[in-house]
Formats: structure tokens, sequence, C-alpha cells
């Protein structure tokens, strides 16, 4: 392993040598960025996809120009697909065809002889050498740049070792079900919200088994059937968020899917992080103090749960919080934004010295993932109002 991380390292400097030479004399450096990543390969494809998220560790420009990441690639042959099904689902086939590809996986619809449509989920082979070789690299580099102080005193390896946990469990499909299952049992009372089943007894190594939503893709869908669909997936993520611990963190438009009847279906959930109950109780009260325009009392709850650098000023993030909750409730529904309140948040906490817990990092993640859908579809939404019920019941829990 040691020798392919040494000559991997080479061929990546290569790539960002090349990408940083065609950089000084374009334009277009979002693109260069994004080329770059795809020419690195399946790992990288992923930190990227995770890291436009993270804008509590990378520059709001940066995210953005790493969200123009995507990873639709050629499916893998049907043929080569049909090898690593177990002999069961491979028995019970009728016809099969690919649907969708990443760099991960492809998927595959599938008719059965009992006439059940399946999403077959089949990893890629060797995916998971190939991974588990450029995480190295990257937990290298991320140790080389702390003990060097290059990024500013940063906890890079922290930061580097929760991606690569994110990433690791996008190439779990046992747990990916196992997340679904829960999702699904979690979100049956919120109505207008679907999951797609496990089938459990068709599932193996590598090999995840669901079954099919038809109209996920090709449908069309009204303006108010969207906004429904969205305003019930917003609340699904609050009843994550606040209630149940389990947070999907990537409904992105490839992953949360709005039904001509105004229903929301989320599917892969192959990103999903799971709060302690003091971490989620602690985010409620943020959240709670936040809608009545406590500032100090939102300083206090951050203070509590973030972790103190070298560089920690209290008075100054107290001070710095005010002003921030003060700003977001002055503002009229349609002027607040959550991107650039959760930038002003993250920034403020690095400023002075605090690194924020995953606790707060994963649940704002996923509502800003959400936001642009959300913008779009119905940009007069009331973050706070859709979420005080929920916030609510979870202070009494």
């Amino acid at each position: 392993m040691r020798v392919a991380v040494v000559l991997r390292a080479f061929e990546v400097l290569a790539v960002l040598a090349v990408t940083g030479v065609r950089a000084l004399f374009s334009r277009r450096r979002p693109e260069l960025l994004t080329d770059a990543v795809i020419r690195l390969g399946p790992a990288f494809l992923k930190v990227a996809q995770l890291l436009s998220t993270r804008v509590d560790v990378v520059p709001l420009e940066v995210c953005r120009a790493l969200a123009r990441v995507h990873d639709d690639l050629p499916a893998a042959p049907v043929s080569l697909a049909l090898r690593r099904f177990p002999p069961r689902l491979r028995d019970e086939i009728v016809t099969v065809e690919p649907i969708a590809a990443g760099s991960i996986a492809t998927v595959y619809r599938a008719e059965l002889r009992d006439g059940r449509h399946v999403a077959v989920k089949v990893r890629r082979p060797g995916i998971g050498r190939v991974v588990e070789r450029d995480l190295a690299l990257l937990a290298a580099l991320a140790r080389l740049a702390e003990s060097m102080r290059l990024l500013g005193g940063m906890p890079v390896v922290n930061v580097v070792s929760e991606i690569a946990d994110a990433v690791r469990q996008q190439l779990d499909f046992d747990a990916e079900a196992l997340a679904l299952r829960e999702l699904s049992t979690n979100l049956a009372a919120l109505p207008g919200v679907r999951v797609p089943e496990v089938a459990e007894e068709l599932c193996g190594p590598g090999v995840l088994v669901m079954e099919h939503l038809p109209g996920l893709r090709g449908g069309t869908v009204s303006p108010e059937a969207k906004r429904a669909a969205t305003l019930t997936a917003l609340r699904a993520v609050y009843q994550m968020i606040f209630l149940d611990g389990l947070v999907h963190c990537d409904l992105h438009p490839g992953n949360l899917y709005p039904m001509p009847d105004g229903s929301a279906v989320i599917v892969d959930a192959g990103f999903c992080r799971r709060t302690t109950g003091t971490g989620r109780n602690a985010f409620v009260e943020f959240f709670y103090r936040m809608t009545r325009g406590d500032g100090a009392a939102c300083a206090e709850v951050v203070l509590a749960t973030a972790t103190a650098g070298e560089r920690f000023d209290p008075e100054g993030f107290r001070t710095e919080m005010i002003e921030l909750v003060e700003s977001a409730t002055r503002d009229s529904i349609a002027d607040f934004a959550l991107v650039p309140f959760t930038v002003r948040l993250f920034a403020a906490q690095r400023e002075h010295g605090l690194t924020a817990d995953p606790a707060f990092v994963f649940p704002i993640l996923s509502l800003v993932v959400l936001e642009g859908t959300l913008r779009e579809v119905c940009p007069d939404v009331d973050f706070q109002a859709e979420a005080l019920p929920f916030v609510l019941r979870g202070m009494m829990t």
C-alpha cells in the first residue's frame, strides 16, 4: 500500500501542476478545478462533492466551484453486474438495464419473475482499494499541512478524517440499507414523504436492492406540486435534525425528487450522519434562541460545544454572534438566506479560534444542500417558522 500511495502522490502532483500552469493563463479556473478533480478519480470526486458543502472549512467561492463536480460516468456492463448479483437475485431476474452510474456504483433497473421492479445498486469492482489508497494519501497530506501550519491552524487532520469517514460510508451498502430502513420508519408519519423499501432478501456483498419507484426522472411536475414536495422535504429534514437524530446530508436534486402528486421521494442514504442526544439538544437550543433573536444565548451554546484553539477569543465571538443573529432576525423572509448566515457563523468561529462541533456542522449542511432547491421553487419560505413546531417538540424530548 505504501508504494502505491507514493506512486499515486506523484501522479496527483503532476495533475495539479499541469492544472496550476493552465490556471495562470485562463479565466476558466472553476472549470479547470472541476476537470482536475475528475481526472484524479473517484475518491477525489467524492471528497470534492463533500467539500462543496463544507462552508465551515472551505471558502464559499471554492465550495461553488467544487459543486460543479459531477460523477455521471459510463455504466458498468450488464454482463459484469450479473456476475456480481447474489444467486437468488440472478435467478429472479427477467430483464435488467442500467439507469444511473457514478464513481462508486452503477444502478440498474430490473424486472423480477414475480412482477416486481427493483433498483439494483452495484459497487464498482476494485473501488474499495482505489478509494483507500487515495484516502491514505489525503491523510498524509493533511498531517503535513497541519504540522507546517499551512492553513492557519485549521484542524486539517480532523476535517479530512470526517470526510474520509463519509466517503467510506458511501462504500458500505449494509450501512446504507440500514439508513434507508431507519429513514423510512422515522418519516412514516410525515405526510407526503416516501423512501424506497429495501429488498433485504435479494441484497448481497456490494449489492443493494430497493424497490424501483417510477417517474423519478423525466416526469412532468407542476410548479404547485414541486413547491409542495420541496416544503415537505424541508419538514422531513427538520424532523431528522430536531427529533430523529439520523440526518440525510446530501439532499441535492439527484437524491430528492418531487412527484406530480406533491409528495417527495428521498433516495441514496449513503451520506447520513447520526447526532447524539446531547448534540441534538444543543442544536435545538441554538435554533430556538436564534428564532427569538437571542444572539447572546446562541453564542453560549456554541461556546459550550465547539473546541477552543490557540487563538480562542470568547468575547470577540460573543460580540460577533450577537450581531449575526440580530442581523438575521431583522431580515425579512425574502431577504434571509441560510448559506450567507452559515458562512458568517463558521467564519466567526474560525476567526475567534473555535472549531465547530460536528453536531452543528452536519445538521446545518443538510439544510445548506437543500437551500438551493428551496430558493428556486419557493423563494418566500420562512425557514424559522417552518422549523418552530419541530424545535418545540425537540425541546420536550
